[in-house]
């Protein structure tokens, strides 16, 4: 569930544009530059690979703003913890930097939905159907603990790598292994294989807590 942030490159496009900036959007003493959706749209390419256009930037940016307003009035505990992380994760300038920060506070609000789904609903079935959309899933198998690679293997609609997917999850570990023709294999999964398997998982979570998410937002919007 982590960052891709490129913090370094937009912390000096901050700068280098400074505070100022054409106004889009302003209402209720929330005001968005033409430089704070420039800096969100990079901030968002960069860590979803996704570009979107302004109108959507602009409409994110007045969500994002309502909700963390909501937040520090109503939920000063929580905003709190998440500045705190911030601090320790990303470093003073990233915190000092409003757009930086209130990215990187809202992408947390998301999360806390998908850790929630992940912790105390995800189950092995819905792995199963994440996995049946996929064309393949070809990864080496070892009998030597992946010093020397024996095959690969289609693991698509493989159920013990499906568990052992699940549990390794569940645990927060990474020791892979299956039973082929009785004999134990460990699955020599690569960082990125993992990331891509996680990131599945993860989108798929996120479209199972879209209407619970929505919900939360504009809830705090008409509060």
């Amino acid at each position: 569930m982590g960052y891709k942030i490129l913090l370094g490159f937009i912390i000096f496009f901050s700068i280098i544009l400074n505070s100022s900036g054409n106004i889009l959007y302003e209402k209720d003493n929330l005001i968005i530059t033409d430089i704070d959706i420039k800096i969100y749209k990079d901030l968002y390419e960069n860590n979803y690979g996704i570009k979107i256009n302004d109108t959507n930037a602009l409409k994110d940016l007045a969500l994002i703003r309502n909700v963390i307003n909501d937040l520090e009035k109503n939920n000063e505990d929580f905003i709190k913890r998440i500045n705190d992380e911030i601090l320790i994760k990303y470093g003073k300038n990233s915190f000092e930097n409003i757009n930086i920060r209130e990215f990187i506070i809202f992408s947390k609000i998301r999360d806390e939905f998908v850790i929630n789904y992940f912790q105390n609903k995800l189950n092995i079935t819905e792995i199963k159907n994440i996995f049946k959309n996929l064309e393949k899933l070809n990864i080496p198998i070892s009998s030597n603990d992946c010093l020397i690679i024996d095959k690969i293997v289609d693991l698509k609609n493989n159920e013990g790598f499906m568990e052992s997917i699940y549990n390794n999850l569940k645990n927060d570990s990474k020791e892979f292994s299956i039973m082929m023709n009785n004999k134990k294999y460990d699955i020599c999964i690569d960082d990125a294989t993992f990331n891509s398997i996680e990131r599945l998982i993860i989108e798929y979570i996120q479209s199972k807590t879209t209407q619970e998410f929505e919900a939360f937002v504009y809830g705090k919007i008409k509060n």
